[in-house]
This record gives structure tokens, C-alpha cells and sequence, in this order.
């Protein structure tokens, strides 16, 4: 080991080069991370979905649910399942034993799922789906000004469809769905005094309409010089074109459409729903992020849009800003890192060097850019848990560096080159400082095997904390040694022009320095070895010390003095 850190304090541009490559890499790594608010992932659930329209409970369960959970139940890999039947719907919801491949799996319950011959006649097509963990980014609310217009629940619909398709074509936005809008329905009434004169019934017309409103392939006509297609395109799509669909044929001959005989308009289901945004009535776009997009980026979009954007009777809102807690928690990890990066070289430079300061304290950004790397190769975010990684690991990473950099100071202190210095203090201390490095990584790395939701939840946090412990072991154990072995550096030559007005800042430092090691050996000589050397004569009283103070603590617990709660309550 000493040879290896002999071999990096001389050699300068190797380490110079090293350095600047983790810090250059690890900025452009940072920009280029995608931004979201907590991890995006897929959960190892399976969501079968059938709906029955008029079925109840009971025939829901019977019909739809009990027959599709005998037809997956020896697919391998599904460790529960679990029905719900309710008015109308039938869903299972299958879990999956986290070593099992997903898509695999969803694809043999497909299979199954549409082998099932026996569904009820009136049950629609299943949805089989695969469960993700997915928030909304932002969402925008359209306002309705004016409400006395009959149409004004249809046109309002029309006006968020036509906004959230403005939405999707936005560079950043993939993800936009319409929420709290019931689904449209083509009413089509005939009274009964119009069925009884052409003998008609609701369930024959049904039929008629079933049967010409249809769109199919009718073949093709082969010429010498084309081939031309043959398509029966009589299907409607609105309340118009289904009022022009034949309906009856009188003896006469004459065709009697639909709208001639019944009242066709397009409308809504009726369900219960009521939308309303402060008060009026409106429609709510929920703009979602995909893994592959930032969410900044995103909701910027948005809201320049949104801001650009003038429709006339409309008024158009926005909130629920994921973005904003991101940003928020961004901000506090760049105050956190300079804050830091002040007081260290603060402390540093009172009680050890200025020069050492100065590379101790660089540390930071070394660590914090070499860990953004390796999450940018690792295909991981900057989100929530990824920056409260950092914010937790950036008061720890330069713990090595200040025994490191202390320890070649004191050396210096024995008369020794700086060269001898920086080899012999690192040589000294590297095993100590490696140990309590890796007791730290050690302490993380159960993290990384945690299975299910929780494990795929916080996967980017021991990564990052983990990369910022190696990455700052490496800096304080080679890098820190080559730029301490050195009196002089280009470095250091540069700053002192830059800064030369500020020079009665680095004489203020000096005489700080001084006053402060008086006073410090002043403390070690004095208080400090006096109680070492009473602890270390009465050891039984100083084990009865440390004993009482641990029952003590114990007790404030178990009275209830510091309450124990798992979540704190929290004012917004």
C-alpha cells in the first residue's frame, strides 16, 4: 500500500488528470440526470379487469372472477390473488414472486384469460395489465366562464380534449389524460307510439343498429393497372351519422333512417359525476411522466404553455407541481454543499493549514460529481431518496480526508519533507480510515438486497451513499497525499493572483490559526489529559458513566419523556 501511495504523490499529472476527469464526468452526469420526485418502477402486480355492464355483485363474482382465477391459478410465479366484484366490474389482482420475469408472466395470464370460453354474453373484453408506480407531474384544470349554454358540458369537453392533445405535442410531454369526465353516448329515443305504428320493439332496433353500423372489408377488384379495394363503410361515429342509418324499409320502398323516426343527439352516460375547479365547472388534465422524461423539464413546459395560452370563455389553472418539492430539495443539496464546503475549510484552515484546508474541502465536490456519475451509468434518477442520499453521506465523506490531511500535517510538524510527510502521515492512518470507510459501506449494502415494492423504492439510495464512501476513500487516500506532498502548485499560484486584493483575509486567517493552536494545546494539556488520566485510573467509574447515561436514555424512552413514533406528525 505504500508504494502505491508513494507512486501517486509523485505522480502529479496522473492525479491532476484523475481528479479532473471524476469532476468533469460527474457534472455532465449530473445535468443529464432525469429529475422526478420519487423512483418510477414497475410492481410485480397483474390487474385483470372485466367489466359486465348491469351485472351485480353476485353474478360479477360467479361469471367473471371465480372463472378467471381457476384458469391462472397453475401459472408459476403468481404467490396471491386476490377478487373484487363489484356493481358492473370484476377485477383479480394477481401478485408475482419478485424472481419471476413480468412480462413473461403477464403474457401466459393473457393467454389464459382469453382462452376463458365461458364469459356471460354481455361482458366486455378484459384489460390485463401490468401495475405502475406512477404520480401525476402536474395537473392543468379548464374552467368553464360561462354555464348557461345548454352545451356547455359537451363544448367544455371538446376544449379539454383539444388542450390536452396541445399538451401531448409538447417536446417534454408524452403522458396527458382527461380526469372527473363522464364517458360520452349517443342517445337514440323513439316513443312508443312510433314503435307500436311500424311494429317495431327497443330490442329490435337495438339489433338493427348493431347490425349497420359496421365497418368491414368487402375484398378487392384486380385490374390490369390497379387494384382497387372494396371496404362496407357504414359506421357512425356521432349523433348525425347514426341518425342517417337506415333503419326500416316501408312496403313502398321508401328507407326510413333513424332520425326520421327516433331523436339522436350525443351526450353523456349518466353517471353521478360532478366536476367543478373553484367553483365552476371544469375538467382536470393530469399530466404524467414517463421514466424516460425529466420531470423539471417537463412541468416548465407546461406552464409556459399554460401561460401563452388564451382561450376565449375558458380560464385555465394549474397545481399540484411535482417540481416544486424536487427543486426545492435540489436547492437545499447545493446550500447544504457549500455550507459545508465553508465550515470545512473554515475549521480546517483555524486549526490545521490554509493550503490543506483548501484540498480537504475539496473533497466534497469530488465525491458528490464521482457519485452522480455512477448513477447516470447506473440508469438512476436525482429524485427524493437519491438526493437525501446525498444530503445524508455529504457530512461523512470528509471524514477520511481530516484524519488523512491532520495526520500529514503533524508529520510535517516533525521536521519531514512534505513529500515524506504525505507518504508516511497517509501510510500511518489509510488501514484506520479504510476501516471506518467500509464498517459505513457495510452498514449500507443490506439495502441493496431488500426485495418487493420497499426494495425497488429506495434501491438508489445505498447506491449513492455507498459510491460518495469509495469515491471519497479514493480522493483521500491518492489524491489528497499528491496535492499535499507539494509546497507550491499551479493551482494555488493562480489563486493567489486572483485573490490578491483579498490578502489581509488570508494574515487575518494566520493570526486566527495561531490563537487558535495555543488554545488547543492549552485544552489537550490541560483539562483533556487530566480527565484521560483520571479515566484511565478509575476505570470501573468511568464504565459505571458510560452504563448510567445508556440506562438513563433508556428510561426518557420507556416513560414516555422522548415519545416513540415511527412518522412524525408534520404541519404542510
Amino acid at each position: 500500500m505504500k508504494r502505491a501511495i508513494s507512486w501517486a504523490v509523485r505522480n502529479t499529472p496522473a492525479m491532476n488528470t484523475l481528479m479532473l476527469g471524476i469532476l468533469i464526468v460527474g457534472l455532465l452526469s449530473m445535468l443529464s440526470l432525469r429529475r422526478e420526485v420519487f423512483p418510477q418502477f414497475e410492481l410485480e402486480i397483474i390487474l385483470v379487469t372485466v367489466p359486465y355492464p348491469g351485472a351485480t355483485p353476485e353474478e360479477v363474482e360467479r361469471g367473471i372472477c371465480q372463472k378467471i382465477e381457476e384458469a391462472v391459478h397453475a401459472i408459476d410465479g403468481i404467490t396471491k390473488q386476490l377478487s373484487v366484484a363489484r356493481e358492473g366490474t370484476g377485477f383479480v389482482v394477481l401478485e408475482l414472486d419478485p424472481r419471476t420475469d413480468p412480462q413473461k408472466a403477464l403474457n401466459e395470464i393473457r393467454s389464459e384469460v382469453d382462452a376463458i370460453p365461458s364469459f356471460p354474453e354481455l361482458a366486455e373484453e378484459p384489460e390485463i395489465q401490468q401495475i405502475t408506480f406512477r404520480i401525476p407531474a402536474i395537473k392543468v384544470g379548464v374552467m368553464a366562464l360561462e354555464t348557461d349554454d345548454p352545451d356547455a358540458e359537451m363544448k367544455l369537453r371538446k376544449t379539454a380534449e383539444q388542450i390536452r392533445d396541445e399538451l401531448i405535442h409538447l417536446p417534454a410531454v408524452s403522458q396527458a389524460r382527461i380526469m372527473g369526465a363522464r364517458d360520452f353516448q349517443i342517445d337514440v329515443e323513439i316513443s312508443e307510439e312510433t314503435l307500436r305504428k311500424y311494429n317495431l320493439t327497443l330490442q329490435r332496433v337495438a339489433d338493427i343498429l348493431r347490425r349497420q353500423n359496421v365497418e368491414l372489408p368487402g375484398g378487392s377488384i384486380k385490374t390490369p393497372t390497379e387494384e382497387i379495394l372494396l371496404r362496407a363503410k357504414n359506421k357512425g361515429l356521432t349523433g348525425e351519422e347514426i341518425a342517417r342509418l337506415p333503419l326500416l324499409e316501408t312496403p313502398g320502398g321508401d328507407v326510413l333512417k333513424v332520425g326520421d323516426l327516433a331523436t339522436v343527439r350525443d351526450g353523456f352516460v349518466d353517471d353521478p359525476v360532478i366536476s367543478m375547479i373553484n367553483g365552476r365547472p371544469g375538467l382536470v388534465i393530469s399530466v404524467e411522466r414517463t421514466r424516460a422524461e425529466d420531470l423539471l423539464a417537463l412541468t416548465r413546459d407546461v406552464r409556459d404553455y399554460l401561460r401563452k395560452k388564451q382561450l376565449p370563455g375558458y380560464e385555465l389553472a394549474y397545481w399540484a407541481d411535482q417540481s416544486v418539492d424536487v427543486a426545492d430539495r435540489i436547492n437545499m443539496l447545493m446550500r447544504n454543499g457549500i455550507q459545508g464546503l465553508m465550515l470545512v475549510f473554515f475549521v480546517l484552515a483555524v486549526f490545521l493549514d490554509l493550503r490543506l484546508a483548501f484540498w480537504v474541502a475539496l473533497g466534497i465536490p469530488i465525491s458528490v460529481f464521482g457519485a452522480g456519475a455512477v448513477l447516470f451509468f447506473d440508469d438512476q434518477t436525482l429524485n427524493m431518496l437519491s438526493l437525501f442520499a446525498f444530503l445524508m453521506a455529504l457530512g461523512i465523506v470528509v471524514d477520511d480526508a481530516i484524519v488523512i490531511g491532520e495526520n500529514i500535517y503533524e508529520h510535517r510538524q516533525m521536521g519531514k519533507s512534505f513529500v515524506q510527510a504525505a507518504v508516511d502521515g497517509t501510510y500511518e492512518v489509510i488501514p484506520a480510515v479504510t476501516t471506518s470507510v467500509m464498517t459505513t459501506v457495510i452498514a449500507f449494502m443490506p439495502l441493496l438486497f431488500v426485495s418487493g415494492v420497499m426494495g425497488k423504492f429506495i434501491a438508489v439510495m445505498p447506491v449513492a451513499v455507498i459510491a460518495m464512501l469509495l469515491i471519497s476513500l479514493l480522493e483521500a487516500a491518492f489524491i489528497l497525499p499528491c496535492h499535499l506532498a507539494h509546497r507550491d502548485s499551479m493551482v494555488f499560484t493562480i489563486l493567489g493572483f486572483v485573490l490578491l486584493p483579498l490578502r489581509f483575509v488570508a494574515r487575518a486567517m494566520h493570526r486566527l490559526h495561531e490563537a487558535a493552536d495555543r488554545a488547543l494545546v492549552r485544552f489537550v494539556n490541560g483539562p483533556y489529559r487530566r480527565l484521560l488520566k483520571r479515566a484511565l485510573h478509575h476505570t470501573p467509574v468511568a464504565y459505571a458513566s458510560a452504563i448510567g447515561m445508556l440506562v438513563i436514555t433508556a428510561g426518557f424512552v420507556e416513560s414516555g419523556i422522548v415519545p416513540w413514533v415511527l412518522f412524525p406528525k408534520l404541519d404542510s
